[in-house]
């Protein structure tokens, strides 16, 4: 055979293969989105119930289940957004609420609720805490694979935390 007659080929393999390629290495980057966002909800929503179970003071309050004597929901709130990942907007998060509380100054700070909740502010003896999260994604078919509750192109990944008050 001459060479003459090979020319071309490489060009016509790469074109074959490029493409799909390029599709693995997008997905293996969602795969990855999808685990950072999943780490950081799951991470927020124990954060945030670990916070509002602890006492303020447990040397006034004795074994009372009583509501203030754990921190509140405005505080709670505070920190699951202060864990939030930079790659997480807060209007994907699919439960959006405010809560209002005044500052040692006597500011109204208004923070947003990404989460559901249940024991906060109440004598329950537990707290829960859950989060779900919309991520948009880059490869347009794997959103339609893993099925389930997801919109075209998305996913939704969610976290779920319960703890005991002490």
């Amino acid at each position: 055979m001459r060479k003459q007659e090979n020319r071309g080929q490489a060009l016509v393999e790469m074109a074959l293969v490029l493409p799909l390629f390029i599709f693995v290495i997008m997905g293996i980057f969602d795969f990855g989105r999808v685990l950072h966002c999943w780490g950081t909800l799951n991470y927020q929503c124990v954060r945030a119930a670990r916070v509002s179970t602890r006492r303020i003071n447990p040397l006034l309050t004795g074994n009372a289940m009583i509501p203030s004597a754990f921190p509140t929901l405005s505080e709670t709130a505070a920190t699951f957004n202060q864990f939030r990942s930079p790659m997480m907007t807060s209007d994907n998060y699919l439960d959006q609420n405010v809560t209002t509380f005044t500052d040692g100054e006597g500011n109204t700070v208004t923070v947003p609720v990404l989460f559901s909740h249940s024991g906060i502010g109440s004598a329950s003896p537990t707290v829960e805490i859950s989060a779900a999260y919309t991520l948009d994604m880059i490869t347009p078919f794997l959103g339609k694979l893993v099925g389930g509750e997801n919109r075209a192109g998305a996913i939704t990944i969610h976290a779920y935390a319960s703890e005991s008050k002490e």
